[in-house]
């Protein structure tokens, strides 16, 4: 047995486990940056807040599907990653946290930055600890590692004493976590799953982050054509299978389109492989097909029949379960199959067709809906698009004013929907795939709470574009006070700052466009600077209040606004 501190042996499991990059910001820089230094070659990415560090290894495990670290210091360092951490746990992606933790030895005395960071973090996460014993610092970091990458994925946080992680003692040698372990589901299961689906007329397939994480598109494509059925996603199961496929209808909830809600409406089967099934992706649990039978799919047990009851459940890795009910699936379901993918492709291509009359239409003042259709077809194909979240910028979310072109091609957070997590994971995504054009749509409002980060961008040399949907207000809230015929109070921006001028003090190109029609140009220049390495802030000041349809009539029939 070797002979390391708690810090020594952190940087040698990060080694073992493939680590490449750490986000954060060191308090004391004895605790872990200087071991990082001179024990590895592992990159400490310097940010400018706390929240941010946790964000950038969300979008760095959304984007490779494997765990990211970050790290951070006692007392507000440690509430600061509380609600990244939240989203990460929510999103089921595997993120891990350390921190250096105030001494065991004055524990409950008063100590500068006290905090019982483990009571905190508990709900946040799927596991937190605290190293109480230098020796078991090993085991701590090869189950944080399991724990944040198997069964359903999520965060983990490690506290490390300041005073127990210097102490030099001897320690095994560090065992990596090893490969994910996947399951499949029961035969009896799958075979009460196969027996539905032989009787169906119109089935849908609803993917959720459970399939990007289970790489399942191929799979669930080949599920849809085998079935005739249509494809559709929550926000975290974008990304799943490229979004021009023929089958494609979009996505459920708050996000439907006129053709998708209209088919979905009237299936009698949904196959839900990866999904909580949460909200916003189901109005509340009432956006729902009154005569369909449900199979869902999902690694967790926990979350079968969490709010909608399943007619069968198959336990285990998305993948694995769609191979396995393909291989199950009786001969004679294949009847009406051709006919199915018709009336789908009929539907995809004449909607898809539709929208791109209308979102190409220029106008003043600018309309959202122009800007990401823009987007869309001047950065193409292998373009992350990394969402934020607000009233403007769900022009983004809505298929097919957006497409996601390429499996895996994009980053929205999970459903607790925190602002400026996008502004922020965009970096995150282009670190990590720098092979990729990086895209976040932003509002202005979410923007605010993200701008210390562009000089981050700036020294990491992100070519990313940052298109900022300024309307001067927070959008959606403001939009619910219109429509109850309340005063505009507290959501509109008396003064904002000049964003492109924020962007150029900071090294990043900023341009601000005012007219339709050079939306453009501007992303054609965002795009040749992103090339060179250089960040663009693309400041386009739009029209108040101009939503996709089926967002106005969410708010009105589900949440019953406006109707006074």
């Amino acid at each position: 047995m070797a002979r390391l501190t708690p810090w020594q042996m952190v940087v040698e499991a990060l080694k073992a486990e493939g680590i490449d990059r750490v986000f954060g910001l060191p308090g004391n820089p004895l605790h872990f940056v200087a071991d990082l230094k001179q024990h590895s070659d592992i990159k400490p990415v310097l940010v400018r807040h706390e929240h941010s560090g946790a964000t950038l290894a969300y979008a760095t495990a959304r984007t490779t599907g494997r765990p990211a670290v970050c790290f951070t210091n006692p007392g507000p360092g440690i509430t600061n990653l509380a609600t990244a951490l939240l989203e990460a746990t929510c999103g089921s992606l595997p993120v891990i946290a350390l921190s250096n933790g105030v001494p065991l030895s004055t524990d409950g005395m008063g100590a500068f930055q006290e905090l019982d960071s483990v009571a905190l973090m508990r709900p946040v996460t799927k596991w937190a600890t605290r190293v109480v014993d230098p020796q078991t610092t090993p085991w701590v970091m090869q189950r944080a590692f399991s724990l944040a990458k198997n069964g359903r994925p999520g965060a983990v946080f490690i506290d490390l004493p300041s005073d127990i992680a210097l102490q030099n003692c001897a320690m095994p040698a560090y065992r990596p976590s090893g490969a994910r372990h996947r399951s499949r589901p029961d035969p009896e299961a799958l075979t009460a799953a196969a027996q539905i689906i032989a009787s169906v007329k119109q089935p849908v397939i609803v993917c959720g982050s459970g399939a990007v994480s289970a790489t399942a598109g191929a799979l669930i494509i080949s599920l849809a054509q085998s079935l005739g059925g249509a494809l559709f996603s929550t926000p975290g199961g974008r990304g799943t299978y490229p979004e021009d496929h023929p089958l494609c209808l979009g996505q459920i909830g708050l996000y439907f389109t006129q053709a998708g809600k209209q088919y979905f409406d009237d299936a009698d089967l949904v196959i839900s492989v990866g999904s909580r099934l949460e909200d916003f992706s189901t109005g509340g649990w009432t956006l729902w097909p009154k005569k369909a039978k449900l199979i869902q799919i999902d690694i967790d047990p926990g979350m079968i029949g969490l709010n909608i009851r399943p007619d069968a459940a198959l336990v285990g890795d998305a993948a694995l379960a769609v191979a396995d009910l393909l291989q199950t699936l009786p001969s004679t379901h294949s009847k009406g199959v051709h006919e199915r993918r018709k009336k789908i492709n009929r539907l995809h291509t004449n909607f898809v067709s539709k929208i791109q009359r209308t979102a190409n239409k220029q106008k003043k003042p600018i309309s959202p809906k122009q800007v990401v259709n823009a987007v869309n077809r001047i950065f193409g194909k292998d373009t992350i698009m990394v969402h934020e979240n607000g009233g403007a910028d769900l022009w983004s979310y809505y298929w097919p004013y957006y497409q996601v072109l390429n499996a895996g091609d994009c980053i929205p957070m999970a459903e607790q929907t925190a602002m400026g997590m996008g502004v922020i994971g965009a970096i995150g995504a282009k670190i990590a795939r720098p092979d990729k054009k990086v895209v976040c749509v932003t509002g202005d409002g979410a923007l605010q709470m993200a701008m210390m980060e562009l000089a981050t961008a700036v020294e990491q040399r992100c070519g990313i574009t940052w298109v900022v949907l300024n309307n001067q207000a927070l959008g959606w809230p403001q939009y619910i006070q219109r429509l109850e015929k309340q005063p505009d109070i507290a959501t509109e921006f008396s003064h904002s700052p000049d964003f492109t001028k924020l962007a150029t003090a900071q090294g990043c190109k900023g341009i601000k466009v005012t007219d339709p029609a050079k939306v453009d140009a501007a992303l054609k220049s965002a795009m040749k600077a992103n090339q060179a390495g250089t960040p663009v802030l693309i400041d386009i000041h739009i029209a108040k209040h101009d939503y996709p349809p089926h967002f106005t009539t969410f708010h009105r029939e589900v949440w019953g606004l406006g109707k006074k």
